[in-house]
């Protein structure tokens, strides 16, 4: 048999097979089709998501995973929708070179002469925590508009934080004591830099200042979170009780009342590093209620960070010094599990 005749050969049984083939699929999809069945076949990720034009493809992840969390909270959505704040959410990656005047998380801080460098009660200098470059990040409501806020915190116990004096007394007073950290403000970046005096490496502190991350940022709105002390005012109780009296109006719901709790909480959390917005705790809201105080600034744990074990940390200020950029009063808490 020559090669020409051996390719039509060839065809003519590639194409019965597929003509059987392409029967036997027709007759199983009118079978399904019939009896009110759908078919689908899952793609691999990404090529669900390239014919979805690059999003995911339809029925894959278009569920809402807090419905439920959003129905229990349902009688208390337009207060939550009040509750909404501004917020820049901050994500970070490794910088290959330090840079002075950078946002970022750890590295060197910026510093100019005429003001003495952060130093803790035993006049060791502190660790640059994290710097903003205002002008650089997007516009933020009562925030200024220019100039670098800086973080510094000591290496002691508690990361520079005022936590034992805190239990002891006025509590936010207490936090506010910027002994063991300070936050500075520079209106004014334009001045030469001057070195900033060695500091001493301490495994005490919460990420390593000699592998900055450079922040980038994100706008964002996000109501009151699970744990601030003001939640159960807005939502007019705790949200175990919205899950109880849900269950109790829904006898249908497979969730246990805990269940949807954890998922209200869940739909709340307000973690994450970020400018602005609601704080989160992993224990409690150092605040009273009715204090005035929002937070400023906050930094999670991540695999680069860890504040004790997995906590979190907050900076709050109150409205009235954020519009004057006075930062002398700024309250910093962190709590861990």
């Amino acid at each position: 048999m020559n090669t020409g005749k051996a390719v039509l050969l060839s065809s003519a049984i590639v194409a019965v097979l597929l003509g059987a083939a392409g029967g036997g699929l027709y007759l199983l999809d009118r079978k399904i089709k019939a009896n009110g069945y759908q078919f689908q076949v899952d793609l691999p990720k990404d090529k669900a998501k390239k014919q979805a034009g690059g999003k995911s493809a339809p029925g894959c992840a278009s569920q809402d995973e807090h419905r439920q969390a959003k129905a229990v909270l349902a009688p208390a959505a337009l207060a939550l929708e009040r509750s909404q704040r501004p917020v820049l959410r901050i994500a970070l990656a490794p910088m290959a070179q330090d840079e002075a005047r950078a946002s970022k998380v750890g590295g060197r801080a910026y510093w100019a002469a005429g003001r003495d460098y952060p130093r803790d009660a035993q006049g060791r200098p502190m660790n640059l925590l994290a710097q903003i470059d205002l002008a650089a990040t997007p516009k933020m409501p009562g925030y200024p508009e220019r100039g670098l806020l800086q973080f510094f915190i000591s290496g002691d116990d508690y990361y520079g934080a005022a936590l034992d004096a805190a239990d002891r007394g006025d509590r936010m007073r207490a936090l506010a004591q910027q002994t063991g950290f300070r936050v500075v403000y520079w209106a004014d970046v334009s001045a030469p830099q001057v070195a900033p005096p060695a500091i001493a490496a301490t495994e005490q502190l919460p990420f390593d200042p000699a592998k900055p991350r450079r922040m980038s940022f994100t706008t964002d709105y996000e109501s009151v979170g699970i744990g601030d002390v003001g939640l159960n005012e807005t939502l007019g109780g705790d949200p175990a009780e919205l899950a109880a009296r849900y269950r109790s109006e829904h006898p249908e719901v497979a969730e246990t009342d805990e269940e949807l709790t954890d998922e209200v909480a869940d739909y709340l959390d307000r973690g994450g590093h970020k400018l602005g917005g609601h704080p989160q705790f992993t224990q409690s809201d150092p605040r009273d209620a009715g204090d005035r105080r929002v937070l400023l600034f906050q930094l999670d744990s991540d695999d680069e960070m860890m504040w004790g074990d997995s906590g979190i940390a907050n900076f709050f200020i109150d409205p009235d010094d954020l519009a004057r950029a006075d930062f002398s009063r700024v309250s910093y808490h962190w709590d861990c599990y």
